[in-house]
């Protein structure tokens, strides 16, 4: 229903709001489908937000949902923009559809779905920024549990094994209530073209590739799946296998980052991957630097240009 907000001397009207116990739970601002929406008409939101205290907000044109979470400090309210998702997009992040349902408002389930997904965005922050430090005191552990004779692998893989649960999180971040398993299987033909296309730059990780005589911008929510579309990309149309012959590409001691087949050299299988080109893998258990670095050597192979754009 619609709900009058007071703001200084006149009155405004939020298109819907969703109460509980009397009082507006959820603010929604519902704009035509035609209508690009814009920094002002989230700042139009907030404002209602904190003016009556409101703890969640939609803002949609029926094509993209922008949702807000008003952070209550003090006497002084503040609004954060948790996440814009793509109307194609709403059931890969259930995590947003059951922490604004009905039932999730009333019962006060939100706050702790939202609290939990925080947590996790908080734990990958933590883990890309200290990678190294987390990494070493992984090694000193293992030494001093073992002794010196496994320093050296142990500092491998203690990196490998932060890179690998900072790629678990952002996997169950993207998708909350899919087995993690399933973000390590390839991606088919039609997989790939529904996930993006040139003109579909809805996606919060945008990537361009530019030759001297043409551009492409692929988009993506997933860094993983974004970065299997854009090696997809320089493999066929670009030659990258060729600039990487003989497979598989090793760029340190044991983890492939490109192979003929979803396994590193010494046979154990990659971890997370995504199927590119028709018969080749691509390692993704990477963190968001990491996976930048690889996309960067590997435009570079090509001789094109790249940009990252979006949430990069």
């Amino acid at each position: 229903m619609e709900y009058s907000v007071q703001m200084g001397s006149t009155k405004k009207k939020v298109d819907y709001a969703l109460f509980t116990d009397g009082s507006p739970a959820v603010f929604v601002e519902a704009k035509g489908c035609d209508t690009t929406i814009t920094e002002s008409h989230a700042d139009q939101l907030r404002s209602y937000m904190r003016q009556e205290w409101v703890d969640w907000g939609l803002l949609t044109n029926g094509k993209s949902y922008h949702i807000y979470r008003l952070k209550k400090d003090g006497n002084k309210p503040d609004v954060e923009f948790l996440r814009r998702i793509d109307l194609s997009d709403l059931t890969a992040n259930d995590w947003l559809l059951a922490a604004l349902s009905e039932e999730s408002i009333r019962s006060g389930a939100s706050t702790e779905i939202y609290q939990r997904v925080e947590r996790r965005r908080q734990a990958i922050e933590t883990l890309t920024e200290q990678k190294a430090g987390v990494a070493e005191a992984i090694r000193e552990t293992v030494v001093d549990r073992v002794g010196e004779v496994v320093s050296q692998p142990a500092e491998s893989l203690s990196k490998t094994f932060v890179d690998d649960l900072i790629a678990e999180l952002e996997s169950d971040q993207n998708n909350s209530n899919t087995d993690a398993s399933n973000s390590a299987q390839p991606k088919t033909e039609s997989d790939r073209s529904e996930q993006t296309g040139v003109d579909d730059l809805s996606g919060a990780y945008v990537v361009e590739i530019a030759d001297q005589t043409d551009s492409n911008l692929f988009s993506d929510d997933s860094q993983a799946d974004l970065m299997g579309i854009v090696v997809d990309h320089l493999i066929r149309d670009h030659d990258l296998i060729d600039a990487y012959a003989p497979l598989p590409y090793v760029p340190g001691k044991k983890i492939a980052i490109l192979n003929d087949e979803p396994t590193h050299p010494s046979g154990e299988e990659m971890r997370l991957y995504r199927a590119v080109g028709g018969d080749y893998y691509v390692y993704t258990s990477l963190n968001k630097g990491d996976k930048k670095r690889h996309l960067r050597e590997f435009a570079n192979a090509c001789g094109v240009d790249i940009d990252f754009d979006g949430e990069w």
